[in-house]
């Protein structure tokens, strides 16, 4: 073996490294991805694709992901790159509207001819690993005067609710001894709660509130 052989090999590692790193939608789109929230149960990155966005190539890692829409927007054209070299539109979206995927890595570019943004929250969930998972999940509508808590998906590793409370009302999320993700919709803002006693939401407001809980199973836990 060659003395500069691992030389090479190191400088080899160090570029393939800073092509990943380029990839990372982080990098190449900061003002499009921002990491919310990163723990050993999930990863939620919100995206904003502004009106006539075209975003560089960027990587997603493999695994399951759920993807919680926070805003109405039309189609956004995904071009992948690589084995599964294609082009993609997802369909146009409704703000509460949840989609569940479950696949490999994915290389691609990003565009979004529409006229307005498109908002939504990427959700790496790490605890699942199904791999022909594919849903998509409606806003149900909503009952403005109507407290309600209905299930939108229920597996053994994750149970999604949508929680809804009216104006000037309380509502009671009962107690679960799993980890969970709340999603105010449709600001997107998040709150990671590891094990929720009997919690009374009040409703101040005039609008309804509405959340999106995602209760994920803890690696280990039957």
């Amino acid at each position: 073996m060659s003395m500069n052989t691992p030389v090479v090999l190191a400088l080899a590692i160090l570029a393939w490294s800073s092509s990943v790193a380029a990839q990372d939608p982080l990098t190449t789109a900061p003002e499009s991805y921002r990491v919310e929230l990163d723990n050993e149960w999930v990863r939620v990155v919100r995206v904003h694709y502004p009106a006539g966005a075209k975003l560089p190539v960027h990587t997603h890692p493999a695994g399951v992901t759920a993807y919680v829409y926070l805003s109405d927007s039309d189609g956004v054209v995904f071009r992948h790159e690589g084995a599964s070299s294609r082009a993609v539109t997802r369909p146009a979206v409704t703000t509460g509207s949840i989609r569940l995927a479950a696949g490999g890595e994915e290389h691609h570019t990003a565009e979004n001819p529409a006229a307005t943004a498109s908002d939504f929250l990427r959700i790496q969930i790490k605890t699942m690993t199904s791999r022909n998972l594919r849903q998509r999940i409606a806003r149900p509508a909503l009952k403005p005067n109507q407290n309600s808590i209905t299930v939108d998906y229920s597996s053994e590793p994750l149970v999604i609710q949508r929680v809804v409370v009216a104006p000037g009302q309380s509502i009671v999320a009962e107690r679960v001894t799993m980890p969970s993700l709340w999603i105010a919709i449709p600001s997107g803002d998040v709150r990671w709660v590891e094990e929720l006693n009997d919690e009374t939401i009040t409703n101040s407001g005039a609008i309804p509130m509405e959340f999106v809980r995602l209760i994920v199973r803890p690696p280990g836990r039957r």
